[in-house]
Formats: C-alpha cells, sequence, structure tokens
C-alpha cells in the first residue's frame, strides 16, 4: 500500500499514520464501489480507498481540514488498527515490559528502560 510514511498523527479519533502521495503504491490499492460517490462532492473530507489484498485496509485521501486532528489536505492516512494482526498484537506499541513478567533489578544505566 505504501512505501514509508512522513509521521503518526494522534488526534480526537486515535492514532493515524501519515503519507505522502509519493508513498502510496496506487496499483495495490481502489476505491470500493460504496465510495465512488464521494469523488463528486465538494464536501467530502476525504475519499475512500482500500487495499486490493484480503485484508481491505482502509486509507484516507485528505480532502478538507477537521477539527479534531492535525489532518493535511493532499495527505493519505491509515489507522494502525487497519494493519494490526492477531499474530502481533503490539505491532505499534512501544516495547513497553509485561507487569507479568518478573523485571531484574534497575540495572545500571545503559538500558532504554534503565530510568
Amino acid at each position: 500500500m505504501a512505501r514509508g510514511y512522513t509521521r503518526i498523527v494522534i488526534g480526537g479519533r486515535g492514532p493515524y499514520i501519515e503519507f505522502d502521495s509519493e508513498q502510496i503504491v496506487e496499483e495495490n490499492i481502489y476505491i470500493p464501489e460504496h465510495a465512488l460517490h464521494k469523488l463528486e462532492s465538494n464536501f467530502s473530507y476525504y475519499h475512500e480507498y482500500r487495499s486490493k489484498d484480503d485484508c481491505f485496509v482502509k486509507l484516507y485521501d485528505q480532502k478538507m481540514e477537521v477539527s479534531y486532528a492535525d489532518y493535511k489536505v493532499g495527505m493519505w492516512y491509515i489507522s494502525p488498527e487497519e494493519v494490526k494482526t492477531d499474530e502481533v498484537d503490539e505491532l505499534f506499541l512501544p516495547p513497553y515490559p509485561d507487569p507479568e513478567v518478573p523485571q531484574e533489578d534497575e540495572g545500571d544505566g545503559d538500558s532504554l528502560f534503565d530510568l
């Protein structure tokens, strides 16, 4: 669907991965039939695309600004929830220590988790 990304946007509806048009692999996406009407509207906040694979990932081609997030007109967005898999539940989460696993001593300060 995309090669690289520009940033992660956190807004009123959660995190979204932002892409510019050059990062989108257009041959891997399409506009579903139920979203074709938005192409003709001057009041559509985004145009909806979907991935051509079995995952049916929703991509937003942003057309208008919104008040609840810093989405930029001309940029593309995908929710991390759309690309999450059952095999990797924490695909986009930082590597927090598991509270169920006993932790070692405080360490020597060389680790990211030594605070």
